[in-house]
């Protein structure tokens, strides 16, 4: 049974006050996806200031950032990286908790670095910017940034329980524009062709298909505009929709359908319609059975009660790390085992707690453990890294 490593723990009390006010300063600066200057700011120079050389952006995604500690610069071995997410989200904050998962990261990777300074593995510190949106980790993948590492690892703040790994969905969002012509909707409703009137039909189409789907999809649907006033008949309607699903085969079928029923509900109403996307799709998220096992006993050796992953919800860009490298997603409780969901206002008001830094620390010292191992036993690994091929080839990605 693993033990918790007494140098590390050390070390993550030594740092704790340091990241806790990097933490505290997103907490009360909320910034949202694509505008964290503020944020990423702070967090550079306070990097920096530790003793790591920061290149920013990187490679070009606004906000971004990569610290690699200045006494392994000039290391040329085997590299993992631990990742930061600061946006929030807008009118309800952090409540995501992308704050403290982010002062999470940044204590494991210090600690573990202070601790181990000779590990024969390099730790660095990525800036991923925009995770609720526009999932800028989807941009950074495809620029390469994680070519080379062996593996990425977050960990992720969460209400009433401790997870071994989020497992997540595909998800796209489209945005459906109908057009029509307006008229007056009493003295000349012959002249109308209404746009609302096709929203409305395939808002139908998309609950009475609801039923059929798959059990691992998912849609959800909002009206962004519907006329602009009762007496004038709708000449536009724009809806937004996200589509989900586990398996990207389905997640494939859902936006082509959707597609297909749009272009009906114009064609009954005589009216026309366009799509677009509005943020980049994002990948399903899965760990690895080595990685949940590990997890799971890092978990007991502190003292923390915890489930295995659940059935896949919700959607993040880590996914699309994971398309590329393992990457290492575990769920941290923050509320003392109350169950408080993510995006609830009720959520914000966790991350400035003991319970809230009780859960960065222990964030931290799992990532720091995780690494450390993998780091010391090689052929540990190496078996990461062939569970995570061979489940990326059953997936079909």
């Amino acid at each position: 049974m693993y033990k918790i490593d007494e140098n590390l723990s050390r070390q993550i009390q030594n740092y704790r006050e340091r990241c806790k006010s990097v933490s505290d300063f997103l907490t009360d600066n909320p910034e949202t996806g694509g505008n964290e200057v503020k944020g990423a700011t702070y967090i550079k120079n306070f990097l920096k200031a530790e003793g790591y050389i920061v290149t920013t952006p990187y490679p070009e995604v606004p906000n971004s950032f990569l610290a690699v500690p200045q006494n392994r610069q000039n290391d040329v071995g085997p590299r993992i990286v631990f990742l930061c997410e600061y946006d929030a989200l807008k009118d309800i904050g952090h409540a995501c908790g992308h704050s403290l998962s982010c002062g999470a990261s940044l204590l494991g990777a210090l600690a573990l670095n202070a601790a181990y300074p000779e590990l024969p593995v390099r730790i660095d510190i990525m800036g991923t910017p925009g995770e609720e949106s526009p999932s800028y980790k989807v941009t950074l993948a495809k620029d390469g940034a994680f070519d080379g590492y062996e593996f990425a690892a977050m960990a992720h703040m969460c209400g009433g329980k401790n997870v071994t790994c989020f497992n997540t969905l595909a998800v796209s969002d489209i945005r459906f524009t109908f057009k029509g012509r307006s008229s007056h909707a009493s003295s000349a409703p012959e002249e109308g062709l209404n746009a609302l009137n096709a929203a409305r039909i395939f808002m139908d189409a998309m609950d009475m298909w609801r039923q059929h789907l798959p059990s691992d999809c998912q849609i959800h649907g909002i009206v962004q505009d519907g006329g602009i006033f009762p007496s004038v008949v709708p000449e536009k309607a724009v809806l937004d929709y996200w589509f989900r699903a586990e398996f990207l085969k389905n997640h494939r079928d859902l936006e082509e359908k959707a597609c297909k029923c749009a272009q009906g509900a114009a064609l009954c109403t005589g009216t026309t319609v366009t799509w677009e996307s509005i943020s980049l799709p994002t990948k399903p998220l899965f760990s690895t059975q080595i990685a949940k096992t590990f997890i799971g006993e890092i978990f007991e050796a502190m003292g923390d009660s915890f489930i295995e992953a659940e059935k896949a919800y919700g959607s993040t860009d880590v996914g699309d790390v994971n398309l590329h490298i393992p990457a290492i997603h575990p769920m941290i409780d923050i509320a003392g085992g109350e169950r408080i969901v993510l995006h609830d206002p009720l959520f914000t008001k966790q991350l400035k707690t003991e319970n809230g830094y009780r859960g960065m620390c222990h964030g931290a010292l799992l990532l720091a453990s995780f690494a450390r191992e993998m780091a010391l036993d090689p052929e540990m690994l190496v078996e990461l890294k062939e569970q995570h091929k061979q489940m990326l080839s059953e997936r079909n990605m």
